[in-house]
């Protein structure tokens, strides 16, 4: 383990995730839309300018927990600790191509041969990541989304709605789909009908933002099962149950106390209990269609 640089303390490890239950949790093609891979260290170094220490976690450490939930696909999300090399991320797509796809963080100025190798290698989108240091700015989205747009990616973006630039004038002016990650970091204190979170479903029924249903832990103040969050899925849900998307956010970086369980209900935060139909919405097509997996079969 490399040791934790000043400033860039070192997160708890996931949880185990245990043995498969007798019954499937999640539907047949599930697709998780967003965790991430680090490491062996040695080969992928860490950026010097970071604000934690992942343990190193691999796709061999994933897959157990790809058997426990029921994921049959998954999406890499480059980290903000590894800036715009992708080396982790590409190799691991490399070991698995049917079931694996990508979001990068590239320099604006990437040629367009490198774009189109990196769609060979299976990624279909940027991100733009206003939370960690060393991620693209808020500026390169429209020049960034022009180039891509060709290659029918997205743009994948962390921001805290509500707080700093509007949200509206970036995602309706770019000419790919934005992708908000972890529920755009809401304030679940606010009511649903907030001004930030009313903007967000305004976009989202619009029809140009997508919004992923991750990370319950990063925006919640009680904790499992996460239930002052339950009218924003809600919401979500009645809103455009065709552009969300689920994401476990393994191996859960960034955490201290409290490492939460895999298994634990709260991570799928209601879809077990959503109409059939949304359920494989959320969990099966929408993210076969962005990520350009074939279609899933329904069991």
């Amino acid at each position: 383990m490399e040791a934790a640089e000043p400033g860039a303390p070192l997160c708890l490890p996931p949880r185990p995730p245990g043995p498969p239950p007798a019954v499937r949790l999640l539907p047949q093609g599930t697709c998780d839309a967003h965790m991430h891979v680090f490491g062996p260290f040695a080969q992928y170094p860490l950026a010097a300018v970071r604000n934690y220490t992942p343990h190193p976690m691999s796709f061999t450490d994933y897959r157990p927990v790809m058997a426990a939930l029921g994921i049959d696909r998954a999406v890499l999300v480059q980290p903000s600790v590894y800036g715009t090399d992708n080396r982790a991320l590409l190799d691991t797509l490399r070991q698995a191509p049917g079931q694996l796809r990508g979001v990068v963080v590239v320099p604006p100025a990437i040629s367009d041969d490198g774009l189109a190798e990196l769609h060979h290698a299976g990624v279909r989108g940027i991100r733009v990541n206003r939370r960690n240091p060393g991620g693209l700015a808020l500026e390169d989205m429209a020049l960034l989304g022009r180039r891509i747009a060709p290659l029918r990616w997205h743009i994948q973006l962390q921001v805290e709605i509500g707080r700093g630039a509007a949200l509206a004038p970036m995602v309706e002016g770019c000419p790919v789909p934005v992708v908000l990650d972890h529920f755009g970091l809401l304030d679940p204190a606010r009511p649903v009908g907030d001004a930030a979170f009313a903007q967000v479903l305004a976009l989202l029924a619009a029809g140009n933002l997508w919004v992923k249903l991750s990370a319950p832990y990063r925006v919640s103040r009680s904790g499992p099962p996460y239930a002052e969050l339950a009218p924003f899925v809600e919401a979500l849900m009645a809103c455009r149950p065709d552009r969300l998307l689920w994401g476990s956010d393994w191996p859960h970086t960034e955490l201290w106390h409290d490492m939460p369980e895999d298994l634990d209900p709260g991570l799928r935060l209601g879809l077990d209990r959503a109409p059939e139909d949304i359920r494989h919405r959320i969990l099966v097509a929408n993210p076969a269609r962005l990520y350009g997996f074939e279609p899933a079969e329904r069991a």
